[in-house]
């Protein structure tokens, strides 16, 4: 029984986890861009200059579209499925899925049976068509031949709002705009690069004149305290000298009346503090002995 319980609790956790994961990244398709009068622009590969728009994918796990719904009726939000099984409705992670919209479904999976210029809506819902995953409204009197509108990926989703971009992107980043480098930027208004040496330059100068002042306040401020309470004459330190008064009359006399005293009353040893070498005429020393200079002949049997 325990067995079957933790099979049971196995395969509700695994399908929940799965559901989740599905679920965000269904959750994270977007409608990113859509272009509703194609005069000249982007064409399908059959040849045809039609209306289209494109789906994102904002998350970072690969997303599968396939079994979600795009409708441009709001009272019909399973207009047209978008069909499961190919591996083409897997959308990766930041990257997109373009669709056209010229009510020709017979032409693949990403052509849809309505048209972009028919009603000013667009939605995406998800697999059970109860959920609005996206949706953008527009006007179709005002919409200009080959210009298309979308939100920019670089802004939070939250605040991210429609508008008319330079130039059609499809399956491209709508953020079109060059801009410059800070680097570039910065050589426009120092092209010989003299200001950005003498300030480099200046800030390190700076720097090290700090680090030389920190450095020396924080030597004398430890060696005052681990000298303080200490002896001067074991610190290094130079000690007040008391002056030493001499009498300037009868100094001599006072010395040698000192040395006097010293000599006969105090008892000490005269030590002698030097040796002599003394040579007797008559000896010769061993280093100079004849004798030591021959060799000893061996004995002859």
């Amino acid at each position: 029984m325990k067995v079957k319980l933790s099979r049971v609790f196995l395969f509700l956790f695994l399908s929940v986890s799965s559901w989740a994961v599905w679920g965000q990244g269904v959750r994270d398709l977007r409608i990113n861009e859509v272009l509703v009068k194609n005069d000249s622009n982007y064409i399908d590969q059959y040849g045809v200059h039609s209306g289209w728009f494109e789906v994102f994918n904002t998350g970072y796990a690969t997303a599968d579209i396939g079994g979600c719904y795009v409708t441009n009726d709001i009272n019909n939000p399973r207009k047209y499925r978008i069909p499961k099984g190919d591996p083409r409705t897997r959308i990766a992670s930041r990257t997109y899925a373009l669709f056209y919209a010229y009510n020709s479904t017979d032409r693949g999976i990403f052509h849809v049976n309505f048209s972009l210029d028919e009603v000013g809506f667009l939605a995406l819902f998800d697999q059970s068509g109860k959920e609005l995953l996206d949706s953008v409204s527009y006007d179709i009197n005002t919409q200009i031949p080959d210009v298309s509108f979308g939100k920019m990926e670089n802004e939070p989703l939250s605040t991210a709002k429609w508008q008319v971009l330079e130039e059609p992107t499809p399956e491209a980043i709508n953020y079109t705009k060059v801009e410059k480098t800070r680097g570039e930027k910065y050589s426009e208004t120092d092209p010989s690069g003299w200001i950005l040496t003498a300030t480099t330059m200046s800030i390190v100068f700076l720097m090290l004149t700090l680090l030389a002042l920190i450095f020396t306040g924080s030597g004398k401020w430890f060696q005052r305290r681990e000298n303080k309470g200490k002896d001067p004459v074991q610190t290094g330190q130079k000690a007040e000298a008391t002056p030493v008064v001499l009498p300037t009359e009868d100094s001599d006399i006072i010395a040698i009346a000192t040395a006097l005293h010293l000599y006969f009353n105090d008892e000490h040893e005269v030590e002698q503090t030097g040796f002599w070498l003394k040579r007797q005429l008559n000896e010769q020393p061993a280093w100079a002995s004849k004798n030591l200079l021959f060799k000893q002949l061996p004995n002859r049997k």
